[in-house]
């Protein structure tokens, strides 16, 4: 059984809810006001069998004050049906429903003439004609015609047959608009109490899949609950899916946690933002151009967010034109790219345009930033308009192009698409410019920028030799904080285990150098080496600081500074603490002589130490202390035990 979602559009007292009632039987206007004057005021929902199909019906307001609330609606439907008065034709908000219809893309369409007992034949001829030249160009320019009185009945079955071949004719356009890939989003619509059963949220869901017992994620707010049981178009179901009327009744949240305008989600994976890139065309009927911060109202799902526009090509949108810009709204709502939205002046509330979404979760963006930004942003508008089958991939690549040498994890990935992650997996794996990082997050990368992260670091190195030739290399730490900094571990272990293996480095112990560096000494550094070494000797266990060194060697202090950290790295000086080193041979001589005094398992005192090897405090205690780090003694107290 196939589920299509058809909203009405037209002008007020056209007959739209009258025609809802014929066709269905439903009676879409339940508010008491509504009954008094005779005019909807909130979008009102029926639902028909219609061959195999179910079909739910959204019935909208017709008055330009609630087309606020026309939009609240019409958002998630498949079909259109316009509704145009025999008696009055073409009107103001028939013209503002269908332009709105045009900017969400709607794909096929169905148009009523009613009251067609109201004229002449000759007078509804014209009328058709009108409805022809207001579609021409449009989506609905080929879309049926169907001439009705819903008070008799005349046409209502001609109507059911025409609904009947649109949605077997658009059924894969419906299957397209479903997104069942996408985690699963529900506009909420209304939000009301039933007692017994506590607090029921209804709403046409654009993407994914719900279940009956699913953990919900409430957004902007974040508040949880769970769905204790679904209904689509007044039926109990196990599951609620893009394309159903839905209601919602959830536990763990109350009337007051919900708004109209709230996205209801399965999934906590989704990022609320307000700043949304997006394209946008601005009708020719628009007073004037939007120039940067001009205030709009954003209809979004069932959310209206008062903003501002910020243009990306040029100072300012023009009426008629397209463009690239970023929003910048009041308040943070859930946007997945190829959303549809409706633009509105923020005062008097007009329609002026409408677009999609291409980036749900954007910085702000700078001037500067730019360059940088408008490329990508340009080729998705590109595949958008040319509906290319690889938008998806190319999504997917820009969002972690957009993450250059950090890389991102798919749980970051799922937020700013919307994709499911298994579905995020297949489009990465068959994308060549995209490298997996095996690891725990699993890490997309931009192959291009990996290759030039490998580059940067190789010239690092090599420069790093250049200027210091007797240091091994660099740090590990050192080199994740420079090129790295925040990112995941598992990037920067990966990107060097790389390099290794394609043997452009060496890595010995937590030293990085390029591969084949080897520390050959001039014969000043090997004569200074010499007398350095002598020296030390010389002192025994009252070795010179590296400041009385740099005086006492006669060679220049920069090339003694340079050996004696070359003989540290080499292991033939060993640090004992900041300011005293040893050779292996004092090491060796310090070990020895004190085990051979203070046998295993005996204690000894700082002054029994000093004493022992004839020094002074100065160095005794050092001297300790590197015994203690090295496990050859335990300081208890104030004595130490060998061990």
């Amino acid at each position: 059984m196939k589920d299509i979602i058809v909203g009405t559009a037209g002008h007020i007292d056209h007959g739209k809810t009258t025609l809802i009632k014929a066709l269905t039987g439903i009676d879409t206007d339940r508010l008491e006001e509504e009954k008094r004057r005779g005019i909807s005021i909130e979008i009102g929902f029926a639902h028909m069998q219609l061959g195999d199909s179910r079909v739910g019906f959204i019935d909208v307001p017709g008055h330009e004050k609630f087309v606020k609330n026309m939009l609240a609606g019409i958002g998630g439907i498949d079909l259109v049906l316009l509704v145009v008065a025999a008696d009055e034709s073409v009107m103001p908000q028939t013209i503002e429903h269908f332009q709105i219809c045009k900017l969400l893309e709607i794909p096929r369409g169905v148009i009523a003439i009613t009251k067609k007992h109201l004229v002449e034949e000759e007078l509804l001829a014209l009328v058709e004609a009108e409805v022809r030249e207001l579609v021409e160009g449009s989506l609905l320019e080929k879309a049926p015609i169907v001439a009705m009185d819903s008070v008799s009945g005349e046409g209502v079955e001609l109507l059911k047959k025409t609904l009947l071949e649109e949605i077997g004719k658009s059924q894969q356009d419906i299957t397209n608009a479903r997104r069942s890939h996408q985690i699963f989003r529900l506009p909420v619509d209304r939000i009301f109490t039933i007692k017994g059963f506590g607090t029921v949220v209804t709403g046409t869901p654009y993407a994914g899949v719900l279940k009956k017992g699913d953990a919900v994620t409430v957004y902007p707010t974040l508040k949880t609950g769970k769905v204790r049981g679904i209904e689509i178009f007044n039926q109990e179901a196990d599951l609620a899916m893009a394309g159903q009327r839905t209601a919602l009744n959830l536990s763990g949240l109350e009337r007051e946690d919900l708004n109209r305008g709230m996205v209801i989600s399965g999934s906590n994976a989704l990022a609320p933002s307000s700043m949304f890139d997006a394209v946008v065309h601005l009708l020719p009927t628009a007073p004037k151009g939007l120039k940067d911060r001009s205030a709009i109202r954003f209809h979004h799902g069932s959310a209206e967010l008062i903003g501002r526009i910020h243009p990306l090509e040029s100072d300012q949108l023009l009426p008629g034109k397209s463009m690239l810009v970023q929003f910048r709204v009041q308040s943070p709502t859930v946007c997945c790219p190829k959303d549809h939205f409706i633009l509105r002046r923020y005062s008097p509330m007009t329609t002026i345009g409408g677009g999609m979404i291409l980036d749900g979760t954007p910085k702000k963006h700078r001037q500067k930033d730019l360059p940088d930004i408008l490329p990508g942003l340009r080729k998705l508008w590109s595949m958008l308009t040319e509906q290319d089958p690889g938008l998806d991939s190319a999504l997917v690549e820009y969002f972690v192009k957009l993450h250059r040498f950090s890389g991102v994890s798919l749980s970051d990935l799922a937020a700013r698409t919307g994709f499911l992650e298994n579905y995020l997996l297949d489009l990465l794996k068959g994308l060549e410019s995209i490298v997996l990082i095996s690891q725990q997050p699993l890490l997309a990368v931009f192959r291009p920028d990996l290759e030039e992260f490998k580059t940067k670091i190789a010239q690092f190195l090599a420069d790093f030799h250049s200027r210091n030739p007797l240091i091994v290399g660099v740090p590990r730490e050192e080199l994740k904080e420079r090129f790295f900094g925040k990112a995941a571990n598992s990037y920067f272990t990966f990107v060097l285990n790389q390099m290794e293996s394609e043997k452009k480095i060496q890595i010995k112990g937590s030293t990085v150098s390029l591969q084949g560096q080897q520390l050959v000494l001039s014969p000043e550094q090997d004569q200074a080496k010499e007398h350095l070494l002598q020296l030390i000797q010389r002192k025994g266990l009252q070795p010179p600081t590296l400041e009385e060194l740099l005086k006492a060697v006669p060679y220049d202090r920069g090339q003694v500074r340079d050996v004696y950290y070359f003989l540290l790295q080499q292991g033939e000086l060993i640090r004992v603490s900041e300011n005293i080193v040893l050779s292996p041979g004092q090491i060796t001589f310090l070990q020895s002589q004190l085990k051979e005094s203070f046998p295993k398992g005996h204690t000894f005192t700082v002054p029994e130490f000093k004493e022992l090897f004839g020094i002074s405090r100065k160095y005794a205690i050092p001297f300790l202390e590197f015994l203690d780090r090295k496990r050859i003694t335990r300081r208890i107290g104030d004595k130490r035990i060998v061990l």
